[in-house]
């Protein structure tokens, strides 16, 4: 059973964090986890199969715990037919953007699968309990055994209070069936910032299990002496002294909810390089280098990675996009994004955005669907570095569904940066319906536009343009004009009028941050008439926000970690069980042959 254990542990594990990396690469909230209830329906199992494991060991160890370990098992499974549920029976519509809208057949077969389950379960457990063996001896609190229960009841409540408030919309439901109070519980579930409801309490699960899987490894079962307890001293040393350190130098100062949530990070920070050094240290100096019985320990060290990437890449997590000035954003009534974490993006302009300057280059659409694809253009301010994002957008301006952003971002060993779209223009408010307006200018004359003036600094006519076939009697003329705007940014144009074939053709110029187009209408010596139009539809702009995520790649290295972990842990067990099943052939043939 506990290599089977490990087994499903490591793929169910595998496939949350999938499910995470999947959500930061093609998803638009910034980040990897949002506390969805759909993301928590999948982790409340992992975490209650992780804490039966670990009862199990105590159980093969110690004979003790079976009962709980039974639990715990039986748990696991009904949780995953309760998180079907949640997800499939359409109860979580309105909380999750991952559930299903289920249909009322959908919920009672699913109701109904899980009472199949469940009933016989916790009839089977309830009176078969006092046949399971127990162990009436209390654990020594030195004990590796006795953290270890300590531990896997601290997950197992945590998995209790994820899954009670992500229930809260069926609690509404059923509190609903007896009175019309159906929201008693539902400010919980759905308030303004409900991930923070989570993350108050989480973070001292954290703090628990970072410690606990720091010196757990180091513990013996049944007892633990001195001589054991003592190697544990420079792990400890380390671990809390490099966790100073990051604390000191690292900037970590998380303070948008208080001094008090803030001071609980710091702690986690520490627990989680604590345990990531005592479990490397445990692989060198506890098991000496073997790797085939390092599972445990590199589980635990990839669960310690994972967790101060989770705290440092969240705490530290810097926006990118700030509003420095420019056409703000605006989102409309109800919208919960913060128009001063976002810029938005003139075509062919350079914005500034913290180390960076961004250019929206050019974009395109799909040729049947309302998708747009961007390549934006990143340049550190010091020259050193280019790259290029293509983050995309779909939109259903008919059925007003709102923006659908997929998100691009540029991985660095260190960090990332994470952008996606906020807003863009709508092609079907935005037509040009201005016309041009003709005024007669010499060379070096001034006009003015609504944000500027423009000067005719020179007309040239002739034969020789790239680019045009030319007859002998036709020609070309180009008016040179220079378009100073408010903010005193300067802008060189060149309108054309193509005499050919006894027509005159106008190829105007456009100043999109200006919104503004110029069009040589008539040329006569020295003399031109310039059509002037300004038009907010032929400004192409983007709204945009960007994220600096730090060190979240110590997320996925932890991830992988773990699940190595796992699996390892499952062969070495398998592996175990075999050689003692062979010599148990072994010496059952050894007295059949002695009985004979």
């Amino acid at each position: 059973a506990l290599s089977w254990s490990l087994f499903s542990a490591g793929i169910l594990g595998l496939g949350i964090m999938m499910g995470a990396a999947w959500a930061y690469e093609s998803l638009n909230f910034g980040g990897y986890w949002a506390w969805d209830p759909v993301e928590n329906a999948s982790l409340v199992p992992w975490l209650v199969l992780v804490a039966g494991i670990h009862t199990l060991l105590i159980y093969r160890h110690t004979g003790n715990a079976l009962r709980t370990t039974n639990l715990f098992l039986i748990l696991c499974f009904l949780f995953v037919l309760y998180s079907t549920y949640l997800t499939r029976s359409g109860d979580l519509q309105d909380t999750s953007v991952h559930a299903f809208t289920g249909e009322g057949i959908t919920k009672w077969h699913l109701r109904i699968l899980l009472l199949i389950f469940m009933l016989p379960a916790f009839v089977l457990f309830i009176s078969r309990y006092k046949q399971i063996p127990f162990v009436a001896k209390e654990e020594e609190t030195s004990s590796r055994e006795f953290w270890m229960f300590v531990g896997s009841l601290i997950l197992f409540l945590s998995a209790l209070l994820i899954i009670g408030m992500t229930s809260i919309p069926v609690f509404n439901k059923i509190v609903a069936l007896f009175s019309s109070e159906e929201s008693l519980f539902k400010p919980l579930a759905t308030g303004e910032d409900s991930a923070y409801s989570y993350n108050r309490i989480q973070i001292f699960v954290a703090i628990i299990l970072g410690a606990f899987t720091a010196f757990g490894m180091y513990l013996k079962y049944k007892a633990t002496g001195k001589k054991f307890l003592k190697s544990l001293v420079w792990p400890t040393i380390a671990g809390l002294a490099v966790g100073a350190l990051i604390l000191a130098f690292g900037n970590i100062n998380y303070d948008e909810k208080g001094l008090g949530y803030m001071a609980a990070i710091w702690i986690a920070v520490v627990a989680s390089v604590y345990s990531l050094i005592a479990n490397a240290s445990y692989i060198f100096t506890g098991i000496k280098g073997n790797l085939k019985k390092a599972g445990g320990a590199i589980a635990h060290l990839g669960f310690a990675m994972m967790l101060l990437g989770i705290l440092i890449s969240s705490s530290k997590k810097e926006v990118l996009s700030l509003y420095r000035g420019g056409i703000p954003a605006f989102f409309g009534e109800g919208s919960t994004e913060n128009p001063g974490e976002n810029v938005t993006l003139i075509q062919g302009m350079k914005t500034d955005m913290g180390q960076y300057w961004v250019t929206y280059d050019k974009d395109s659409t799909h040729p049947k669907k309302p998708l747009w694809f961007y390549n934006l253009h990143f340049e550190t301010k010091d020259g050193k570095e280019q790259f290029t994002l293509k983050p995309n957008a779909f939109v259903n301006y008919k059925g007003n569904t709102g923006l659908m952003a997929n998100p691009d971002a540029k991985h660095y060993w260190n960090y990332d940066v994470f952008t996606y779209i906020t807003s863009l223009p709508n092609p079907e408010t935005a037509k040009d319906t201005a016309s041009f307006k003709p005024i007669d200018l010499h060379v070096g004359d001034t006009t003015f536009y609504s944000n500027g003036y423009l000067v005719l600094e020179d007309i040239k006519s002739g034969r020789n343009v790239p680019g045009f076939q030319l007859g002998p009697n036709d020609s070309v003329s180009v008016a040179s004009i220079k378009v100073m705007s408010k903010n005193a940014t300067s802008y060189t144009t060149n309108a054309l009028l193509v005499n050919q074939d006894g027509g005159a053709f106008p190829y105007p110029d456009t100043v999109m941050s200006e919104s503004l187009v110029l069009q040589l209408q008539k040329v006569q010596g020295n003399e031109a008439q310039l059509g002037i139009k300004e038009s907010n539809a032929i400004l192409k702009y983007v709204t945009l926000k960007a994220y600096k995520f730090p060190f979240i790649n110590l997320v996925w290295g932890g991830t992988i970690l773990l699940i190595i972990g796992f699996f390892i842990s499952a062969v070495h067990r398998r592996e175990k069980k075999r050689i003692l099943n062979r010599e148990q052939g072994v010496k059952k043939k050894e007295v059949g042959e002695v009985a004979v």
